[in-house]
């Protein structure tokens, strides 16, 4: 069934309701535990093709077969005073089928999921046990109780629990205190903890119920238990606090799983948000610095190569400008940008200063912040002496899980004017891109400074 789509899926499982309907009716043997575990088989390879999680299969598997029995036991009676037909009983488990899976397709599309790859080894377990225990609890009604829980015993327990309020007000109120409880108490969501949790508290819940229903609480009786018995609310009680439990359930669920999307888009936001505001701060920072070398080409009046640094930085730009939305960049693009960046250098610096790179070719394909490189070798330049006769060397090097920017440390004696934001820059954008921040070292002789490969 790998290659099949889910409504593929659902239409062979209806076929196959429908034929195990038929051919038990042709032996003469009860088709009630054959079609639990095919509905159930559809249920579990829906919702795990769908990504679901155990919590959503076991209630989707819960409340899929109550709603197939009362489904297919209440529209066959239905069916059955307008139409005659041998094979009723066939359609309405068809149709029936057809219903439950469409509604789940509806529901998963509803509230989403993630990948299934994974949910099979560490999670089948559970599943296995939670689908034994139903199947357990359908054969122990159909072999103990069928008897007691004829149509009519059935009619009459439920108009009696639907004419109680007490009652409806505990199973609904039960149901929600013990979801509270299920979120806040992490051993309830254990698979131990989940089925035990559920079979006591629907045991508990029920017992209660049928008491209720059956002393008539709170008007009370002269006659409890006058119409029905105690067996028979208990079981009608069972059905109902799972029937309200799965509901219940799964609209917590859609509710938690639409909040932590918005959670998470707004997270998305608020990163894009800080990190265009500090490209905003980078790019001005940058140019800022480049006009100061532009105007010290003029003042020494070196036209020639004012107009040739002109040039060259404008090809700088239009790279920027081309990765404008792009927060992260292959290293190798980087490295070319470089390349540019240090020809710009040389028109300011012909001598004085040497640029040497060592660079893993595995590497090349990963990726860094955009325009990190650039703005490391331009702080070396704005916070180091460059001379010919006291030259900045710059080596960038790969290591290990990073990339390295070391310079030899040889401070000018008047610092410059220096906004400080090139360095906090790189910090900030590294974290809010993937949690993780540089390391800078500073020794009396050299600035170093490492930068994650992404």
């Amino acid at each position: 069934m790998k290659g099949l789509r889910c409504s593929g899926i659902i239409h062979i499982f209806a076929v196959v309701h429908a034929i195990i309907v038929l051919l038990c009716g042709f032996f003469g043997v009860t088709d009630e535990l054959l079609l639990t575990v095919a509905t159930v088989s559809m249920i579990t390879i829906i919702a795990i093709r769908r990504g679901q999680g155990l919590g959503v299969i076991a209630a989707s598997v819960i409340g899929g077969n109550i709603i197939g029995f009362i489904c297919g036991t209440y529209g066959a009676i239905l069916l059955s005073n307008i139409l005659h037909a041998p094979a009723l009983h066939a359609v309405t488990s068809l149709v029936t089928t057809e219903i439950i899976g469409f509604g789940l397709l509806i529901l998963f599309n509803a509230i989403g999921g993630g990948s299934h790859r994974n949910l099979w080894m560490p999670k089948m377990l559970p599943m296995v046990l939670m689908i034994g225990v139903l199947l357990l609890i359908r054969v122990i009604y159909s072999k103990i109780f069928g008897d007691m829980l004829t149509e009519e015993a059935v009619n009459i327990s439920l108009r009696l629990l639907l004419g109680n309020s007490l009652a409806i007000i505990v199973l609904i109120c039960s149901n929600i205190l013990y979801l509270i409880a299920y979120n806040r108490y992490s051993w309830l969501s254990t698979p131990l903890g989940y089925m035990v949790g559920i079979i006591t508290e629907t045991g508990a819940i029920a017992f209660i119920s049928a008491i209720i229903i059956g002393y008539n609480l709170p008007f009370g009786t002269d006659e409890p238990f006058k119409d029905t018995t105690f067996v028979q609310l208990f079981s009608i009680t069972i059905i109902a606090s799972l029937v309200i439990f799965v509901v219940m359930a799964l609209i917590a669920y859609v509710y938690q799983t639409r909040s932590r999307i918005e959670k998470e888009q707004e997270k998305r936001r608020l990163a894009q948000f800080q990190y265009n505001i500090l490209k905003q701060q980078v790019n001005p920072h940058f140019l800022f610095n480049s006009l100061n070398i532009l105007n010290g080409l003029i003042e020494e009046q070196k036209s020639e190569e004012a107009s040739e640094y002109v040039r060259k930085l404008a090809a700088l730009y239009r790279y920027m400008l081309q990765n404008e939305n792009e927060h992260l960049v292959r290293l190798q693009e980087e490295l070319v940008f470089i390349d540019q960046y240090t020809d710009l250098l040389k028109v300011r610096f012909p001598y004085g200063f040497t640029l040497e790179r060592d660079i893993d070719d595995t590497t090349r394909n990963r990726y860094v912040v955009q325009c990190s490189l650039q703005v490391l070798i331009e702080n070396a330049f704005k916070h180091n002496i460059v001379r010919a006769e006291q030259p900045l060397h710059i080596t960038i090097t790969t290591e290990q899980e990073y990339i390295v920017v070391r310079n030899n440390y040889q401070p000018k004696s008047s610092s410059t004017d220096s906004t400080k934001v090139g360095l906090k820059n790189i910090s900030k954008q590294y974290i809010a891109a993937i949690g993780q921040d540089i390391v800078v070292t500073k020794t009396d002789d050299y600035f170093e400074v490492k930068l994650p490969l992404i």
